[in-house]
């Protein structure tokens, strides 16, 4: 892990939830991490941590690499190790040595943004299914509270990707979901996907029962993911978007991700990006505006430079 000035005392810890799959958790999680990590706000690059607890390992695997995700599994260095030590009383289990950074490339030379560092904590499927099959409601708390309490003054931001499925039997998963401030829902505007929202919000609402009232999240909104308001499809749904976002009290943002496969190839880990740019291409300034709209709700203002790819 590398050091750095810290901007805020206490870490903005942001959930990206939606009870359907495919609609965008982990491209939008990655999206605003890798944005933050590479802008300045108040003078300073922001220290962004990525925690995902998806079993799947999406995003880790967009941001490492599957071969360096898979290393970390064999040595033991993900998360549920890290849980399965702090069960079994190690004192010596030490969060901050789970933590794994992509590092900036400072080998090619360029005047734009590059990507900046940008710190993962990785999931791992079989110990993740080990904690919930034992796990109480009592552990998933006292979990969320051990890892709050040893990563929210080391960071900024800290992003929390979650999968399409929670419930009291997904106590990993679960973890993530009392660990948020704050959480924002991909969704993208077709029939399937708005027949969900009623269950993600029920979820949400279970969620926030679950946690109690001393340890309350805000929901900012839905961000529209592969949408076009030019389409008849979004212009159909438009009516039970707004119906559901004012029953939940959240926004819908203003600024969208379109339906390209550009944005789609930014989260091949395959492909080397330098660049924020280059990451975008042609869409960086879509997702430039959003991430804005985004931590303008956190109450930051971010110094990002306009750029062409």
């Amino acid at each position: 892990m590398t050091q750095n000035t810290r901007i805020n005392p206490m870490a903005k810890m942001i959930g990206i939830y939606n009870n359907k799959g495919g609609v965008g958790k982990t491209t939008l999680a990655l999206f605003l991490a890798d944005f933050l990590s590479s802008v300045t706000i108040k003078g300073k690059k922001s220290r962004v941590l990525v925690i995902d607890f998806d079993p799947q390992a999406s995003c880790c695997n967009a941001i490492l690499g599957p071969e360096k995700v898979g290393g970390l599994r064999e040595t033991g260095k993900t998360l549920p190790h890290a849980l399965k030590g702090r069960r079994e009383g190690q004192s010596e289990t030490d969060l901050l040595e789970y933590i794994f950074t992509r590092k900036e490339n400072l080998r090619s030379k360029t005047k734009k943004t590059r990507l900046g560092n940008l710190d993962v904590i990785v999931s791992e499927a079989e110990l993740a299914l080990a904690f919930e099959e034992s796990a109480s409601m009592e552990d998933v708390m006292e979990m969320a509270s051990w890892i709050k309490a040893s990563l929210s003054k080391h960071y900024d931001f800290i992003f929390v990707d979650l999968p399409g499925s929670l419930s009291k039997r997904n106590g990993f998963s679960l973890i993530g979901a009392f660990l948020a401030d704050y959480f924002l829902v991909p969704i993208e505007p077709n029939r399937i996907n708005i027949n969900a929202i009623p269950l993600t919000l029920k979820m949400l609402n279970d969620i926030r029962g679950w946690r109690g009232n001393k340890k309350p999240f805000k929901l900012l909104g839905f961000v529209l993911n592969k949408a076009d308001r030019r389409t008849r499809q979004y212009k159909l749904h438009k009516d039970e978007l707004v119906h559901y976002a004012g029953v939940a009290s959240c926004k819908i943002y203003e600024n969208i991700l379109p339906p390209t496969p550009k944005l789609s190839n930014a989260t091949d880990d395959s492909i080397q990006f330098i660049t924020l740019s280059e990451r975008y291409d042609t869409y960086y300034t879509h997702v430039k505006k959003l991430v804005l709209e985004v931590i303008d709700d956190l109450g930051f203002s971010v110094k990002a430079k306009q750029e062409k790819p």
